[in-house]
């Protein structure tokens, strides 16, 4: 009888917890969240957002341009201080380059603190494209192989990444401004040199 009590006890403060984390957050981040968007824009038209970096959340939620769209959350992001509201812009940012077909980019936004502050601190038009031909858990292992290709192709570099937590040194070849380009890069190569590789972004 006193176990079932205790157990009582734990459920009890158990809902109370989760009551209690859902009423501090923020009205938009709930209603985002359970994908209530139609309701984030009666509140963003009646005037209830107060807290200007939540409104102009929802006011960028509603540009169709998303070019425009991404630049004003990239910009909103840098200046918020608001934990909440980074997350939703975040996962605002990786659904664009989803949409864009960019899905390691967009996996690597969520994930990756260096390569976001990277992309986010450039120029949109300054991504570039290459082809990734190895990645190495070592700087030696990288500079080697990079030599190797380099007998072959001059526009070569190594960058570094985070996968599944580990640190890896991918050599790429080329800096091309988009991914059309960068995929007749690769077929190139390929063709030339039977070197396999796969475009990224970076």
């Amino acid at each position: 009888m006193q176990e079932y009590k205790f157990l009582r006890r734990i459920i009890l403060i158990l809902i109370l917890v989760v009551l209690n984390a859902q009423a501090q957050n923020h009205p938009v981040y709930n209603l985002y969240n359970s994908n209530q968007i139609s309701e984030i824009e009666k509140l963003l038209n009646n005037g209830q957002i107060s807290e200007e970096d939540w409104r102009q959340f929802a006011e960028i939620l509603f540009i169709e341009d998303l070019d425009s769209a991404l630049k004003q959350y990239i910009s909103l992001y840098g200046k918020t201080t608001d934990n909440q509201l980074k997350k939703l812009i975040l996962d605002r940012i990786s659904q664009y380059y989803y949409a864009k077909g960019l899905y390691e980019s967009a996996e690597r936004i969520l994930d990756d603190e260096q390569f976001r502050a990277r992309l986010f601190s450039m120029n949109i038009e300054k991504i570039y494209f290459g082809v990734q031909l190895g990645a190495f858990s070592s700087q030696e292992n990288a500079s080697s192989a990079m030599d190797k290709y380099s007998k072959n192709i001059s526009d070569m570099t190594i960058i570094k990444k985070s996968s599944g937590g580990k640190l890896l040194f991918v050599v790429v070849a080329g800096k091309l401004d988009s991914k059309q380009k960068a995929e007749q890069y690769k077929t190139s190569i390929s063709e030339k040199f039977g070197y396999k590789g796969i475009v990224i972004q970076y």
